[in-house]
């Protein structure tokens, strides 16, 4: 079993089937990154999942993959979760260092100016129970990671720079702000 085959089985044991009708790649450095679409694992949520970015693992400094829940899917929102994951590589930072990447409104306009998000985020899979994010890894000794990505306003992002994550997941939380929407106001 190889890393990929781990973490679509990981995926399915978790989520649910993919979609088989959806269909989204990007290609970087000679290999593929595809998005996966778990559109029936969470209530009027597709959940959108990469699959390949493991074979980064130098670059990013981890065996990691990343999971995007939504709450609606089309060709733009895919186009933007791609970007800001081609953008992640592009940069050559790892997962950890990242907490957020200002490229939305430069790589795919028609999203910025849709949802009035400028921002893709990374954080712990926190919509998801604990053992998601982390699997055992086939004929290693290591751990994979899932993290989850989501869109941020202007003003979240401001915010963000200013007071840090943990301030603004508690101001999300006090108002009960579902990151999944994508058409939610700021919470700033």
């Amino acid at each position: 079993m190889n890393l990929g085959e781990a973490y679509l089985d990981h995926y399915e044991g978790y989520l649910g089937s993919f979609a088989p009708d959806f269909y989204a790649r990007f290609e970087h450095d000679g290999f593929t990154v595809q998005l996966l679409d778990f559109a029936g694992a969470m209530k009027d949520t597709h959940v959108l999942t990469s699959l390949g970015l493991t074979h980064f693992q130098a670059v990013l400094g981890e065996a990691v993959e990343i999971v995007v829940p939504v709450s609606e899917l089309d060709d733009v929102v895919a186009d933007t979760v791609m970007a800001s994951l081609t953008f992640l590589l592009y940069l050559r930072v790892t997962v950890p260092e990242v907490s957020f990447l200002h490229n939305v409104q430069r790589s795919v306009p028609v999203f910025a100016e849709r949802y009035g998000k400028v921002a893709f985020a990374f954080a712990e899979p926190y919509l998801f129970p604990d053992a998601f994010a982390h699997l055992a890894l086939p004929k290693s000794e290591s751990i994979g990671k899932v993290r989850m990505g989501f869109f941020l306003s202007e003003g979240e992002v401001n915010m963000m720079e200013r007071e840090g994550l943990d301030a603004l997941y508690a101001l999300f939380e006090e108002q009960q702000v579902d990151v999944i929407d994508l058409r939610r106001p700021s919470v700033v």
